[in-house]
């Protein structure tokens, strides 16, 4: 793997299914650009955003965009709903909210991040995306509990009825 988000925060999935379980909530995880990039790959060293901007990062994290967003289109037109996207933050590729330039913290978004949200802008599909880290939890729990807050009231009699 990555040696660097992942290599400090192994467990940074455990409380995101915890809470998909206790909610009922399906997980589609997509692939990796970093991995699929030819400048990446599995065993990667760490770069930043600018690295990876100019070494064919945006034109794989593109291709994989456009092919998630067309199965949440097919998802979507079966009467599904999208609850939310989850990207890790701190990662140049999949950071909502943050990045880091050395030690310096500062608002940004990652290169996959930016192509999915212009391709779901194209597609008239509106998500909500959540950063996670491990360095605040409470925050990510927030966030999570804001993601569910938006759930159409049909999900309970939907689960009740397939009971």
């Amino acid at each position: 793997m990555a040696q660097g988000v992942v290599k400090n925060f192994p467990s940074i999935v455990r409380p995101i299914m915890d809470f998909c379980l206790e909610h009922e909530l399906n997980i589609m995880q997509m692939p990796c650009p970093e991995s699929r990039c030819a400048a990446g790959g599995i065993f990667r060293q760490p770069h930043g955003k600018q690295w990876y901007e100019k070494h064919g990062l945006r034109e794989t994290a593109r291709s994989i965009a456009e092919g998630q967003v067309a199965y949440m289109r097919d998802l979507v037109g079966q009467g599904f709903e999208i609850v939310g996207i989850i990207g890790v933050d701190f990662s140049p590729a999949c950071a909502v909210n943050y990045l880091n330039r050395g030690r310096a913290v500062y608002s940004d978004s990652g290169i996959y991040v930016e192509e999915l949200q212009k391709c779901l802008d194209e597609s008239d599909i509106d998500v909500e995306f959540v950063g996670v880290n491990q360095r605040w939890p409470k925050k990510l729990q927030k966030d999570l509990r804001r993601l569910i807050a938006r759930k159409p009231q049909t999900w309970d009699s939907v689960r009740d009825d397939a009971q």
